[in-house]
């Protein structure tokens, strides 16, 4: 439907008439305005709906250089099709889609503000993080609907008139994962922070002139790996710094979940997000900004925000209220003894650090009480039985798979599961890692999610008596669960045998009641610290013996 990227094949139908400003496509309901880049078998313009009198974006869809219409360009139109199903502010609706016979047009609304590479030549740093939340927002959303977004090109995002990224013109690529939305992720980040583009671009972006142009290239080192943010731009802060780089780096982040978590971490959601203009060009244009279910039913929309009833939000006052008078309190109590512990010791190392310290000291005092024989003989007189070298657990037991598993309640996704296996491959140098959190996991009012599942399963049922957990990171906790099925609908229905700590590289857990099983669940409580604001867990190991 749009201008070819190549030449045809010699099989091929001849290539459909060159898109140019001011010509009318399908029957001349919509007139081209202007270019605004594209990629191979694809073409972004923006147009008047010349029946509606209002302004569209449209994805011109065409077979791939070499291909037999209409080649790859169904799957295109199919997967974009399917994006419908995502309701986020950070996609652009899709109005329609018009099937031809060698391809196209996806029809989407107009996002009124600026080009991507118009935004970025003038970087502002302090707002670029909020900018991305409904960016990841809508990845997030698509994900858990198994989807794509295809966020491979800057072409296709715009910033609304309020300063949010959006991908304005959709259209699924074959290939497109949810790995490589984290990744357009973090290159949409930190375009908005230093000012250019981290990634390669997609092939066929050559032929596609966009009207603003697009962001340079992100300067790289003398390895060829990009600059960091803080070195590329100008009054980056590290922490925004890391986020873009870690999602770009495609392994450290592996869901738009996490991204989306580390963004309002950072930012405190998407009101605030908001309501702090990025790029102001006008009055702010009114979208659909509701929660909604990712996957709703056919027929339903978002429904408009209504106020609580006057009880509840009383209600909701004085818990508030109580909770806040109790934060105070323990405030208050927790900074007097701080006063005391610290105050007179000169000690520069943060107080993080030092109550860390103060744990693993406590920790470590109680594991050694704990395996201090008993020295007036009563085990001897009650009748139990010492264990002795011979009596350790010795037999390994054999594992045939191993995935990630976390509650469907939980927040994100099951991470990394690709990996998984590596825990038991015998092998060191391989490894299995939780994605990377700027705040740590468990119960705490800022946790993302209450821990992180590694599933056992093994060769049939079998009572594991000893769990030995190596990892690269240290004050990993962890407990060891035995569970009924591969795929427990929540922790309730698993049991816990025992608890551990990585000290050193290593953690065993000795299980005293071990109980027959087929599967064995490894639940990460808490990540090791990675540095100063980063938390993850990477095991290298799981060994099982009984």
């Amino acid at each position: 439907m749009g201008e070819q990227t190549g030449a045809p094949a010699s099989d091929s139908s001849p290539p459909p008439p060159r898109l140019t400003v001011g010509g009318l496509v399908s029957g001349g309901r919509y007139e081209l305005l202007e270019p605004c880049g594209g990629v191979a078998g694809q073409s972004f313009w923006r147009a008047r709906d010349r029946r509606l009198g209002r302004f569209v974006a449209l994805t011109f869809v065409d077979p791939l250089p070499g291909e037999q219409p209409p080649g790859s360009a169904t799957g295109v139109l199919d997967r974009t099709v399917a994006l419908t199903a995502v309701y986020a502010d950070g996609l652009a609706r899709v109005l329609d889609v018009i099937r031809g016979r060698a391809g196209g047009i996806v029809v989407s609304e107009w996002i009124p503000g600026r080009s991507l590479a118009a935004a970025v030549t003038e970087p502002d740093p302090d707002s670029a993080v909020g900018a991305v939340w409904d960016l990841a927002d809508a990845a997030t959303r698509a994900e858990q609907a198994g989807l794509a977004l295809g966020l491979d090109s800057p072409d296709r995002i715009r910033l609304t008139e309020d300063g949010r990224a959006v991908l304005a013109f959709p259209g699924v690529r074959a290939g497109a994962d949810a790995r490589a939305d984290v990744q357009g992720l973090g290159a949409t980040l930190y375009a908005l922070l230093a000012g250019s583009w981290p990634l390669p671009l997609p092939e066929g972006s050559d032929r596609h002139e966009p009207t603003d142009g697009r962001p340079g290239a992100a300067p790289r080192d003398d390895d060829d790996e990009v600059l960091d943010p803080t070195v590329a731009g100008s009054g980056v802060a590290p922490e925004s710094a890391v986020l873009a780089m870690r999602s770009l780096d495609g392994s450290s982040v592996s869901s738009a979940a996490t991204v989306r978590a580390m963004v309002t971490d950072r930012v405190g959601g998407p009101e605030r997000a908001a309501s702090r203009p990025t790029y102001p060009v006008g009055p702010p244009t009114t979208r659909w900004a509701a929660e909604v279910d990712p996957t709703p039913e056919a027929g339903s929309y978002p429904q408009p925000y209504a106020e609580p009833d006057p009880e509840v939000q009383k209600r909701r006052w004085q818990i508030m209220a109580g909770t806040g008078a109790a934060a105070v309190v323990v405030i208050a109590l927790l900074f007097a003894w701080m006063l005391g512990a610290f105050g007179s010791a000169g000690n520069d190392t943060p107080l993080a650090q030092q109550l860390d310290a103060i744990e693993r000291a406590a920790q470590a005092s109680r594991a050694s009480q704990a395996a201090e024989p008993a020295d007036d003989g009563s085990a001897a007189d009650e009748g139990e039985e010492k264990t002795t070298p011979e009596d350790a657990p010795s037999t390994p037991v054999t594992v045939s798979t191993v995935t990630t598993w976390q509650p469907p309640s939980s927040n994100g996704t099951a991470e990394n599961a690709g990996s998984a296996p590596d825990v038991v491959d015998g092998d060191p140098s391989t490894s299995w890692s939780s994605d990377t959190y700027r705040s740590q996991i468990g119960d705490g009012p800022s946790a993302y999610k209450p821990g992180i599942g590694l599933m056992l399963t093994l060769d049939g049922e079998q009572e594991v008596r000893r769990v030995v957990l190596r990892s690269r990171d240290d004050d990993v906790r962890f407990e060891v669960r035995s569970s009924p099925t591969a795929s427990p609908t929540s922790l309730d229905e698993t049991t816990r045998l025992g608890t551990g700590t990585v000290r050193d590289g290593t953690a065993t857990v000795t299980i005293d009641e071990p109980e027959k099983a087929e599967h064995l669940l490894v639940w990460i409580t808490r990540l090791g610290t990675s540095g100063t604001d980063a938390y993850e867990a990477t095991i290298t190991e799981v060994e099982l013996t009984r």
